[in-house]
């Protein structure tokens, strides 16, 4: 077996006894979910107990989506106690450490190894594992990814485990069903915005805005809590966009978006390219229309292979491609436009990679 083989130096300990114990209390279920239709087409997968690799850009409702379909009455009926949750993003970097914040979330001793927790696994009613943020293990250049891919692959062909994963990389993870979670449908998101900010009325203007945002969830989740929060009316709201964009979206949670973003920048593959991704990502920042993709080693002339970084960036979801053109949406856009203000204001800059100082980034950004 690829898993046995794959794993073996994660489970060179000696077998103890497997003991079990209570395992975590689930997260809260979410307030809203964006995304809905997709929870509905992974609860027909959850039904036959199949595995689900969920994949998009950071803020779209990947984990409000798993989380959703972690509490539904559906999956509740099916699996009854027996759903977990695992955030991966700060799990060790080492098969180790995946299979010890398995036992721990499951609910096993540490000591329990790939054999025994499948067998455990495989012995016992249906279970629903929701795995998040699983990019940040199987990055091509984590040490140790393979082994944790092939983990994940072996725990999910089970006939008793329906296993959720989450990422912003494309997930090649063998025996998952794929489904790509995106931006809001153009209808969808004025819905959501306006059930949620308390307006109380439409305005063309106010849906010309959530239009500018790229329909991204994210996006309107922040700007409707802006709203509410502060008792704006439609022309105040306007207002307050004019005079300035980000404060009109900067809540309490607009961190947890940044470090979202700052997670993927700093992963191992991202770093590995060096200022050539603040380059190419800055420069298209500063573009909402986007740039042609036939035209990038024209305005790129001084980064090597760009066509291989944008290919990258487009994997972890930090830009896309969409008629011709490779583009940013709006949220990321407005980070990578304050740092650059905050470079030329105060000489700071995001460490993207060993080989970046400030001198190097103020280069990439001619």
């Amino acid at each position: 077996m690829i898993l046995d083989n794959a794993t073996k130096t994660a489970t060179e300990a000696p077998r103890s006894p497997l003991k079990l114990f209570p395992p975590p209390a689930l997260p809260r279920a979410p307030t809203n979910c964006f995304p809905r239709e997709i929870a509905n087409e992974i609860l027909d997968l959850t039904d036959q107990v199949a595995s689900t690799a969920l994949y998009g850009s950071i803020g779209v409702g990947k984990s409000f989506v798993a989380l959703t379909i972690l509490h539904d009455n559906r999956t509740e009926a099916i699996f009854g106690r027996n759903r977990y949750f695992a955030c991966c993003n700060d799990s060790q970097d080492s098969p180790e450490g995946f299979l010890e914040r398995l036992c721990d979330t499951i609910g096993t001793n540490r000591t329990t190894d790939i054999g025994q927790l499948r067998s455990h696994l495989e012995s016992s009613p249906p279970r629903l594992l929701v795995l998040d943020g699983v990019d940040s293990i199987l990055d091509p250049l984590t040490p140790g990814a393979k082994e944790i891919s092939a983990i994940i692959e072996g725990l999910g062909s089970g006939q008793r485990v329906c296993l959720v994963t989450t990422s912003r990389i494309y997930p090649d993870l063998q025996g998952f069903h794929r489904i790509e979670v995106q931006t809001l449908p153009e209808d969808g998101a004025r819905e959501t915005f306006y059930n949620h900010c308390g307006l109380g009325s439409r305005s063309p203007a106010v849906d010309d805005l959530i239009a500018e945002l790229d329909f991204h969830p994210l996006s309107i989740d922040l700007l409707a809590r802006s709203v509410r929060e502060n008792g704006w009316d439609a022309t105040t709201l306007m207002q307050a966009w004019e005079d300035d964009q980000t404060s009109t979206l900067r809540t309490k949670h607009q961190q947890s978006f940044k470090d979202a973003l700052e997670l993927s920048l700093c992963s191992p593959t991202i770093k590995n390219l060096g200022t050539r991704a603040q380059g190419v990502l800055n420069r298209i920042a500063a573009f909402p229309p986007g740039i042609e993709e036939g035209g990038l080693a024209s305005i790129f002339p001084c980064i090597a292979e760009v066509e291989v970084v944008v290919d990258v960036l487009c994997r972890f979801s930090l830009i896309y491609r969409q008629d011709g053109f490779v583009k940013m949406l709006s949220p990321f856009r407005s980070y990578f436009l304050d740092s650059m203000v905050t470079l030329a204001q105060h000489e700071e800059v995001i460490p993207w990679g060993p080989d970046c100082n400030p001198a190097q980034a103020r280069t990439s950004f001619s």
